[in-house]
């Protein structure tokens, strides 16, 4: 599964839109592992969609309770074909 920030992957082309990803924790719950639990967990959410990837990845934090918040979108993808 790839993951990125940006709104594209380089070297592939965006075949569809399956969805929206989020996941949250506390920021009090933050460590052991609970970063890369997050991330697991969105994309096992992006697979259940039928996703490749997920793209447009986001991390907001606030609140008064200081909640993390990732979101991203769920694609298919395919290799970019070079035209000669």
């Amino acid at each position: 599964m790839l993951i990125s920030t940006q709104p594209e992957l380089p070297g592939y082309e965006l075949t569809g839109v399956q969805g929206f990803v989020s996941e949250y924790a506390a920021l009090g719950a933050m460590g052991r592992g609970k970063t890369r639990k997050l991330v697991d967990s969105m994309a096992d959410q992006a697979r259940r969609l039928g996703a490749d990837a997920i793209v447009d990845v986001k991390t907001v934090i606030g609140g008064d309770t200081g909640i993390c918040v990732l979101t991203g979108t769920a694609v298919r993808i395919s290799p970019r074909v070079a035209v000669r």
